[in-house]
């Protein structure tokens, strides 16, 4: 008896999962995905202009912001052997009082960021000072997103992420259905326990992981066209 149930349990069973699996490639439940790693800025030049700023109480001439620093992580050391990938962003920066003062490193237009973005990473090199790094982003509505990057006390190159939260909207039911969020800065905190008379930070490869797939329709030029035919006249 227990033979004969095990052996219908497995017949059933052997019908039911490439049912199942059927289903979810033909559409119901199924997503098509197609995540891509792309790269924001890679510093080696500096055509989004970035720029540096900071808050009350910093000292004369600060922020000073530098390109074209040589001095890339080993990690892209490859990129680096074959000319890819040679300089860094640098900031410098100092102020008169401890406190929780702020750095804001950004560019000089949003960064439009393509598809719908699951994770943001970059290049830092810290000197080991117990200070915070945010990375602010905003969506199509104009609401301003700030991810916590994590702390900076470490020595030397280290890749710094954040995964973007999904309640953060990148679509709508209507078309165009893509929202893309845009980069806006960097902002760096300092500890109210930390010396800020002199500090140096340096960044590169600005990098995202996306999902750039497009679900294509009968149609679809007019809707991604839109923006730019209505804005002809």
């Amino acid at each position: 008896m227990k033979l004969r149930f095990f052996i219908l349990f497995v017949i059933v069973f052997s019908i039911l999962i490439p049912t199942v699996l059927s289903a979810q490639y033909l559409g119901l439940g199924f997503k098509m995905e197609d995540i891509r790693s792309l790269i924001l800025d890679d510093f080696e030049t500096n055509d989004n202009n970035w720029q540096a700023t900071a808050s009350r109480f910093t000292v004369e001439r600060f922020p000073q912001l530098k390109v074209g620093v040589e001095g890339t992580p080993i990690a892209l050391s490859g990129a680096y052997a074959e000319g890819g990938n040679k300089y860094v962003l640098g900031v410098r920066s100092s102020f008169s009082r401890k406190g929780y003062n702020r750095i804001w490193i950004y560019p000089e237009k949003e960064i439009v960021i393509p598809g719908a973005v699951k994770k943001l990473d970059v290049w830092v090199w810290g000197g080991n000072y117990y200070y915070n790094l945010e990375v602010h982003i905003r969506d199509f509505r104009g609401v301003v997103h700030k991810l916590s990057l994590g702390s900076l006390h470490f020595i030397g190159w280290r890749n710094l992420s954040v995964e973007i939260p999904r309640q953060i909207p990148q679509f709508i039911r209507y078309l165009p259905m893509e929202k893309p969020l845009t980069f806006i800065r960097f902002v760096i905190w300092t500890e109210p326990v930390e010396r800020v008379d002199d500090y140096i930070i340096y960044f590169d490869h600005l990098k995202i992981l996306t999902d750039v797939y497009r679900e294509r329709f009968d149609g679809d030029v007019l809707a991604d066209e839109s923006k730019d035919i209505w804005s002809s006249e």
